[in-house]
């Protein structure tokens, strides 16, 4: 099943995409999806960010290939991006003012369901409504700096910086998410290949190492990490991350209007 959130005729609502067109669901994705009996076409909304998370998880360092010749980490390493840093689907990744060395991170995404705090491994799988693609944009000059002065002592804006989020275009239920393709391409290029078995933390693992010191809320996001080397993009690019059985999420890069 594939949940979107989005906008039509002003107003916002949630439903499950069937084909090209999406059947309007009565409040929002945590409930019991009772169908209205509005249905719209797909071609016809605004796709919006499938949740409004009260916070973002984004992991370093959780495939070997994004590692270089450092050790892996022994324990996951989880960071925050604050919900403002959120974009739609579509949205335009800012040229901020001050930015030099943008890149991408293909990323799959796992939405929490459900208020999750001190839970297991065997039981985190029961918190998840499910996952979809997602681009950890990341400022390296403000992230790592050419010298340690150079960088920012935490990557509050080389991570978190205002449309430097972006996940969807809607959240895929009932998957196995631990085994599925995850592509990112640059104007068309294919730029990143993976699978998600090759997370060095899997997903359950990380729910319940994260949720020991901090409670997700319904909606919530956990960026699982990216894979091999980045590059730079330039205003005026197209990205594309696509994650198996979850669509393709698409966002230009540009200067703010």
């Amino acid at each position: 099943m594939h949940l979107a959130r989005y906008r039509h005729g002003g107003k916002v609502a949630h439903g499950i995409v069937e084909g090209d067109v999406i059947a309007e669901i009565a409040g929002d994705l945590f409930g019991d999806l009772e169908r209205t009996g509005a249905m719209v076409a797909l071609a016809d909304v605004q796709l919006l960010a499938p949740t409004t998370p009260t916070k973002i998880l984004n992991l370093a360092g959780n495939y070997l290939s994004h590692m270089g010749d450092a050790p892996p980490f022994t324990r996951p390493q989880p960071f925050l991006a604050p919900p403002s840093s959120v974009l739609d689907p579509g949205g335009t990744i800012a040229w901020l003012q001050g930015c030099t060395n943008l890149h991408y991170e293909g990323e799959m995404a796992v939405i929490i369901g459900k208020r999750c705090a001190r839970v297991s491994e065997a039981e985190a799988k029961d918190y998840v409504l499910g996952v979809c693609a997602a681009n950890d944009i990341s400022e390296r000059e403000w992230q790592n700096g050419a010298t340690t002065n150079d960088a920012d002592a935490q990557w509050w804006r080389g991570k978190g910086a205002d449309t430097y989020s972006p996940f969807g275009p809607w959240i895929a239920t009932g998957l196995d998410y631990s085994n599925l393709d995850l592509i990112t391409r640059v104007n068309g290029k294919e730029v990143q290949r993976t699978n998600t078995s090759e997370l060095i933390f899997g997903v359950d693992t990380l729910i319940s190492f994260i949720s020991q010191a901090m409670t997700l809320e319904p909606g919530d996001a956990i960026f699982t990490g990216t894979s091999g080397d980045t590059e730079a993009m330039q205003s005026g690019d197209v990205t594309e991350v696509e994650l198996e059985g979850c669509g393709t999420l698409s966002n230009p890069v540009g200067f703010p209007a």
